[in-house]
């Protein structure tokens, strides 16, 4: 015994060091995985953002509508839903929709182009739009 005193410290030091750098480690994963899960959560959010515009949008194309030459607009209270028409020209009809769930933060509007035939709206084919048409900003901007 008095020829080794120091006999276990360095296994001692070892283990505390393995246990250290666990730590740190589990700490840097910790912190991508809060990352990633905040990442997930804002496209979950943008999903149910998009499929409320695409229903706003099935929706608005079964009312009947009388286009005019500014947005005329129908709402659908309980589910947050917006469809607005603008006749541009002689037959060419933009319809712009907004769907809000009840966690988004600004509306998503989705823009297509169609027809209104006999009150009731026709899109068409390849009319889907990413951006508001229209170069002036106040055009683009749907009623309240």
């Amino acid at each position: 015994m008095s020829g080794h005193p120091e006999r276990g410290n360095i296994t001692l030091g070892f283990v505390l060091l393995l246990f250290a750098l666990g730590i740190l480690i589990l700490g840097g994963l910790q912190r991508q995985l809060s990352h990633q899960r905040h990442l997930v959560a804002s496209e979950v959010g943008f999903l149910k953002q998009y499929a409320a515009a695409i229903s706003a949008q099935a929706w608005g194309s079964q009312l009947t509508w009388q286009p005019q030459q500014t947005w005329q607009c129908q709402q659908e209270i309980e589910k947050g839903w917006k469809a607005c028409v603008l006749l541009v020209e002689r037959n060419e009809v933009l319809m712009a929709v907004r769907g809000i769930y009840s966690g988004a933060q600004l509306p998503l509007t989705l823009w297509r182009w169609g027809v209104v035939d006999n009150s009731h709206w026709l899109s068409t084919p390849h009319g889907w739009l990413d951006f508001c048409p229209f170069a002036e900003v106040p055009r683009c901007q749907l009623p309240q």
